[in-house]
């Protein structure tokens, strides 16, 4: 319906677990990280939970969508069986030749299991399990996965397990009669929901994914859905695809807040709760009830206090000793020095006094804060590459464009990110920005861990808020950098400097020294080096499509980098 009026190729909100679409957040690429470890030589048992449309289901799609060396994966969507159904189930997965006859026994099953393993380990094969909503499994099904990890040599499990469930799962294991279960998993990983700017990055990510404007949704409008659907990302996808139907109705060219919280009326009806706090007739009655409260209680106090003094400050009016009239509390609390509530004349002027603290020690002050600019409109004058060439020691008035390049040994891309990938990449950056019909480029030239971008304009450099930054820009960058490869592309059947120079990165990446590896590295890009290009992807935050282009060589330029290289100040490179 929409696809054509917005433009895109593809559902940016389909609520099927389509890896093409993964979102990585910080979060999201540990918890890909945990689910590879699991299949890897030392893995073990893997438990990864999440609540309900998180992104875990999306996360297995991902996993499996990769090329392993030497893997075999039975997956299990469906572990409401019985122990011998379960056991067979894996059988299949596995392609294990198990007996065909009714009422087979569970020895007989975990027989032909175990003789697959052995065979396939003789083959310098791993094989991985993996349970998709395991908070569902029987109680005496756990207990047979607990029974196949006995399965082994003297030196290697055959079975390498992954859990992948709810937080119930978490509970379940917490039962003593499956601690025996509990303490055999090595690796635990919760995966939470997006925050504001995730979700914004998140909705953004997708639209581009789909060949979408990053813009449909602007800032307000991230942030109203992040609040109706706490940031899970099922039901962001659900919201957003409401929305999107919303705006093509209308025939709107951007979603607003008022088309969200419709959308969230119509899709979220199991959700009541989220959408009632952000109504704004809830708002306001909600509010007036608190400042009715409030006064209640103040003349409530005023009337059972002592008359307040000629003194128009508020402060304790204890008394400074007890006497025989008042109740003994009174007097024991007199040395306690509080701000109290008290009814002052009418038209009089009030002053709070805060109490001076008792203490004699001096706390150091702490470091001052950076000097936020609040904006609330695009600078007069924006940068552009000539500025961006500075940084990198080319002065020159003006400079080639984008496509022009290469020039001065540097490179240029030019694409769509979120926030988090130009800090991985840690260049500066020229950033299009957008208000209305108005469209500036800054420069980004800095990345704080305290919500703080540093920008430079044609007027100088500024601190801006990342929300700020996040509310005019549109996605779009153009960054300047240095080709350290013997070539521009690098991926399976390259043979050369190049692919040498990828697997030094990658040694480096694993916090192993080149130099010191025994032989020299293989000149021929095979399958295992793809592999490993892959995961270095995955754990990247880049599409893991086993290709060294731009992006890859970028990070893995980070992980050495050249003298002079400008950054934005934060730590990349080494996992």
């Amino acid at each position: 319906m929409y696809l054509h009026y917005f433009q895109l190729k593809d559902f940016p909100f389909a609520v099927t677990p389509d890896p093409t679409f993964l979102f990585l957040s910080e979060h999201h690429r540990e918890a890909l990280g945990h689910l590879l470890y699991g299949t890897g030589e030392s893995g073990g048992f893997v438990q990864l939970t999440g609540e309900v449309g998180t992104g875990k289901t999306t996360l297995i799609r991902a996993l499996l969508q990769q090329e392993h060396d030497n893997l075999d994966v039975a997956l299990c969507l469906n572990p409401q069986l019985t122990v011998n159904e379960f056991v067979a189930q894996i059988c299949d997965e596995l392609g294990a030749k198990r007996p065909k006859r009714a009422g087979t026994t569970l020895k007989a099953l975990v027989d032909a299991l175990n003789e697959h393993l052995l065979a396939t380990h003789a083959d310098g094969r791993r094989t991985v399990l993996i349970v998709d909503e395991a908070q569902n499994l029987d109680r005496d099904v756990l207990e047979q996965l607990r029974l196949l990890t006995n399965l082994e040599t003297s030196k290697h499990k055959l079975l390498r397990i992954i859990l992948v469930g709810q937080p119930e799962l978490e509970e379940l294991l917490r039962r003593p009669d499956l601690r025996q279960l509990a303490q055999r998993i090595t690796a635990r990983f919760h995966l939470p929901s997006l925050d504001a700017a995730q979700t914004r990055a998140y909705i953004r990510h997708r639209l581009v994914v789909a060949g979408g404007n990053a813009g449909l949704f602007g800032t307000t409008a991230c942030r109203r859905v992040h609040r109706l659907t706490g940031g899970v990302p099922r039901l962001v996808n659900t919201v957003c695809d409401r929305a999107l139907m919303g705006a093509y109705s209308l025939g709107r060219d951007e979603v607003t807040t008022a088309m969200v919280q419709r959308a969230a009326r119509e899709s979220l009806a199991d959700e009541p709760s989220r959408i009632w706090q952000v109504r704004p007739a809830y708002r306001v009655a909600g509010a007036a009830a608190l400042v009715i409260g409030a006064l209640c209680l103040g003349i409530y106090l005023g009337v059972n206090r002592p008359a307040a003094t000629e003194s128009t400050d508020i402060v304790s009016d204890a008394p400074e000793t007890g006497s025989a009239e008042e109740p003994a509390e009174t007097a024991a609390s007199a040395e306690i020095v509080t701000p109290q509530v008290v009814t002052p004349p009418e038209d009089a002027p009030v002053t709070i006094v805060v109490p001076e603290s008792s203490s004699d020690s001096e706390t150091p002050a702490p470091p001052p804060a950076p000097d936020v600019a609040e904006v609330d409109a695009l600078p007069d004058q924006g940068a552009d590459l000539a500025q961006l060439r500075r940084m990198w020691g080319i002065f020159e008035d003006s400079a080639p464009p984008c496509e022009a390049f290469p020039a001065d040994g540097l490179r240029c891309l030019s694409d769509q990110a979120t926030l988090d990938e130009l800090r991985e990449f840690n260049l500066p950056a020229l950033l299009t920005l957008r208000d209305g019909d108005q469209i500036r480029d800054i420069i980004l030239s800095g990345v704080g861990d305290d919500d703080t971008v540093r920008i430079v304009t044609a007027d100088g450099q500024q601190t801006w808020s990342r929300e700020t930054l996040l509310s005019f820009w549109t996605g779009e960058f153009t960054l300047l950098w240095r080709l350290e490869a013997p070539t521009r592309r690098v991926s399976r059947g390259s043979v050369g400097p190049g692919v040498v120079w990828v697997r030094r990165r990658l040694a480096i990446a694993d916090g192993v020294n080149p130099d010191n590896r025994a032989g020299r590295p293989s000149p021929i890009f095979d399958q295992e080096l793809e592999t490993q290009v892959r995961e270095f992807q995955l754990r990247q935050g880049v599409t893991p499509d086993g290709i060294v282009g731009a992006r890859t060589m970028i990070l893995l330029n980070n992980l050495e980098p050249a003298p002079n290289t400008p950054g934005l100040g934060v730590a990349t490179g080494r996992d």
